[in-house]
Parts: structure tokens; C-alpha cells; sequence
């Protein structure tokens, strides 16, 4: 059904329709008996929070330097697991002496992590250091190299 055959519906409905019994009394007692159990919660979470926008913005009016629009930069953290990972990539393909049975299109699946780690490393240039993208990015990157590990036939690692 689209939306011009829904209106005509509409207004075909018979206008005298009344409803068998006045459902907003019930209604009206259940919504005031939330909104009594839940006010004492909603007036601290709201001073709560209101009390951390206060703070934040205070430090933020407080510390030079601090730009107010989102980042270009790389933050320290992003920048430490890019280039760990980076190491680490560079080191398991540098070592592949092959493909694995089973992986043949295994740098298209490359291309779909270096996807989505370009996503997430794009919202930390709006959120830098944000916990849980840090955390998906660091969680990206042990995939990937997971992937590379199980794709690649591996030369063994000598040891002097």
C-alpha cells in the first residue's frame, strides 16, 4: 500500500466510530503512577548530566590551546595502534610465502577491513579517544591480522 492509497483509506473510515469505553482514565492513572516512581531518577540523571556539560565546558573555556571543532589530527592512542598494527601487518604479509586453500579472494576481504577501519578512525577525528571506538578500531586490527594469519602461508620465523 502506498502513502496515497493509505490517505484514501483514511478517509474512507467511518467518522461515527466511537470506541466501546473511555480508555484515557486507565491510561491517565498508569502514566501517573510512573511518572511518580521514576521523578526522583529523572531529577538526578538530569542534574547529573547537566552538571557534566557544566564541567566540561568549563575546562574547555579553562585550557588554551583546545580547539572546539572536531579534530583532523590523529590522537596519541589512535596513532600508537595504527602504528603497532601497521608493524604487525607489515611483518605477517612480508613473511606470506603463499595463499592458503580456501582464501583466494583474501585481498578483497583486506579491502573491507581497511573499509571499516577508515570509518571508525573517521569518527575518532570527531571523538578522539573515545573508549569504544578506540576499542572497535584496536578490535578491527586484531581481525585483520588474524585474517592475514590464516590466509597467508607463513615462512617459520627463524630464531638466533
Amino acid at each position: 500500500m502506498n502513502e496515497q492509497q493509505l490517505d484514501q483509506a483514511i478517509a474512507n473510515l467511518n467518522r461515527q466510530l466511537t470506541p466501546e469505553q473511555d480508555l484515557w482514565s486507565a491510561l491517565e492513572r498508569r502514566l501517573d503512577v510512573k511518572t511518580k516512581q521514576q521523578s526522583p531518577l529523572w531529577l538526578w540523571a538530569t542534574a547529573a548530566a547537566v552538571t557534566l556539560v557544566g564541567l566540561i565546558s568549563w575546562q574547555l573555556a579553562l585550557l588554551p590551546g583546545i580547539e572546539k571543532t572536531p579534530q583532523a589530527s590523529v590522537s596519541s592512542a589512535e596513532m600508537l595502534l595504527l602504528q603497532v598494527y601497521e608493524q604487525q601487518k607489515a611483518e605477517q604479509l612480508r613473511q606470506a610465502t603463499g595463499i592458503a586453500d580456501g582464501f583466494d579472494n583474501w585481498q578483497q576481504q583486506l579491502q573491507v577491513w581497511d573499509q571499516a577501519i577508515a570509518q571508525v578512525r573517521h569518527a575518532l577525528s570527531f571523538y578522539p579517544d573515545e573508549p569504544q571506538l578506540l576499542a572497535q578500531l584496536q578490535h578491527l586490527y586484531q581481525q585483520q591480522l588474524s585474517f592475514i594469519q590464516k590466509a597467508t602461508l607463513q615462512q617459520p620465523i627463524a630464531i638466533s
